[in-house]
């Protein structure tokens, strides 16, 4: 069974006029996976039996709420002659009277809210088998409808159908399945990372705590430790980013959190940049794979981060991060390179991302400049976030003009939701193997995985975006 057939199959039965056939095994493997509702005719008949009193029970709701009102009018007017000072010059048998009349109208109200709370149960019921009624779609003696999983998978399939139309249906459920397992261990390691690295961070002695930060907070929900990494000018969605880049990281997750850990205290007095900068360099380092040491690696990076503030004049706040990249770059030469890219760019990360890739320099300055001209035609001004989105193009794979058109996409589909949106949107369009729509709602589905984790709280829907795109990108 095609993905393409099964596509079609499950758009006809969404549009209740089914043309296309599929055998009995492929149908009943669409239902066993939950993608179809399936029906004999007794029990559509006995369905359509069920809501033929749809009409009778709406009416006799209404007569319901007519008499909980009428009824809670009565009890307030009882309430209100028993609170009266009227009440109060009554005499005893007349008080004892009114009291227990107050008393049954306040019963009748209860029960009168029980029997429309039953009977609205009831209705609801009725409209939902209707509802499901309604979906429903003759197939040969049985009655299928697409569930919400079914309506799920068609809208993947849609979106995916470029790429695996010709490939055989239970190999793409094998693989979605794979796929979403992977982005959900990926945010679970990264909660783990977060909580264990907020505390390392927390407890480090870096700087005197910001006392705009660092306030009592007596709130059950205050964290400390939150205030902490805050007052060390570190961010939660940076630690998150970081943590999501060690989650992706293979090998045992202790061991990699106790190289991260002093790695950062290697880096704490490395230069002027501030802890989240070293932060992203320390986790860069550890994804670098150089089999030297800690202490060997953070010689050649001193080494390197003197000779571009030297060379270059590279603002010692700036440094930590554009020699992590030159460091970790696919071009040895990258070092010498940055002296020729520096020159294009203002944005020293834009040169630093140019000189770490192996094309010649000719071509990646002409694609260089190819892409910050489309963005101006686009109306984005020069800055920084159009230098770093064309140096991500540049060094990406993709030939110009499909790079433009797919990017072109992305940043329609989330410029209401980043302020900047040009570099997230370079980012997901350098990933070569998918298109952008499959980009788009895979990073959506990437932003409920992290939803769901407790520790992501407090986030933005454009910042949990930001850690989707850092989550799939690479992957």
């Amino acid at each position: 069974m095609k993905c393409n057939d099964v596509m079609t199959f499950l758009s006809q039965i969404g549009a209740k006029s089914i043309t296309a056939s599929i055998s009995d095994e492929d149908l009943n493997f669409l239902i066993s996976n939950g993608c179809i509702d399936c029906l004999s005719k007794d029990e559509y008949e006995k369905l359509l039996d069920s809501v033929a009193d749809i009409s009778k029970v709406t009416g006799e709701l209404e007569e319901l709420h007519t008499k909980e009102k009428t009824d809670e009018e009565t009890f307030e007017q009882e309430e209100k002659k028993i609170h009266s000072i009227r009440f109060w010059l009554e005499g005893r048998e007349k008080k004892e009277a009114d009291r227990e009349k107050a008393q049954e109208e306040e019963q009748l109200v209860s029960k009168d809210e029980e029997t429309v709370h039953e009977k609205d149960a009831e209705l609801q019921s009725l409209i939902q088998k209707k509802s499901m009624l309604d979906r429903q779609v003759l197939y040969g003696k049985r009655y299928l409808s697409l569930t919400g999983a079914g309506v799920v998978m068609l809208h993947d399939l849609s979106i995916r159908d470029y790429r695996v139309g010709d490939r055989d249906f239970k190999t793409f459920i094998q693989e979605t399945k794979a796929t979403e397992m992977e982005l959900q261990a990926i945010a679970e390691r990264a909660a783990n990372y977060y909580q264990a690295i907020k505390i390392a961070i927390a407890n480090m002695d870096t700087s005197p705590l910001a006392e705009e930060y660092y306030e009592e907070d007596e709130e059950e929900d205050y964290d400390e430790d939150e205030y902490r990494i805050k007052s060390k000018g570190v961010e939660s969605s940076q630690l998150w980013a970081v943590s999501i880049g060690l989650a992706k990281l293979e090998g045992d997750p202790e061991k990699i959190k106790e190289s991260f850990i002093q790695v950062i205290n290697t880096l704490k007095g490395f230069n002027k940049s501030n802890l989240g900068t070293k932060l992203m360099a320390a986790e860069t380092l550890l994804a670098s794979g150089h089999s030297e040491d800690i202490s060997q690696k953070t010689n050649i990076l001193t080494t390197t981060d003197r000779q571009i503030r030297e060379s270059n004049n590279v603002p010692e706040e700036l440094s930590a991060g554009v020699t992590t990249t030159l460091f970790c770059g696919t071009n040895p030469g990258g070092l010498t390179r940055f002296d020729v890219f520096s020159k294009i760019t203002k944005s020293y990360t834009a040169a630093a991302i140019l000189s770490s890739s192996q094309e010649t320099e000719d071509n990646l300055r002409q694609k260089f400049e190819s892409f910050k001209f489309t963005f101006d035609a686009w109306g984005y001004s020069p800055s920084e976030d159009t230098d770093l989105a064309a140096a991500y193009l540049a060094v990406s794979q993709l030939g110009e003009d499909k790079a433009k058109e797919k990017m072109n996409v992305i940043v329609n589909a989330i410029k209401s939701e980043f302020e900047f949106p040009l570099v997230p949107a370079a980012i997901l369009t350098s990933i070569q193997a998918l298109n952008a729509n499959e980009l788009l709602d895979l990073m959506e589905k990437a932003v409920t995985i992290l939803q769901s984790q407790p520790l992501t709280t407090g986030l933005s829907h454009s910042e949990l975006s930001s850690l989707a795109i850092r989550m799939i990108y690479g992957q």
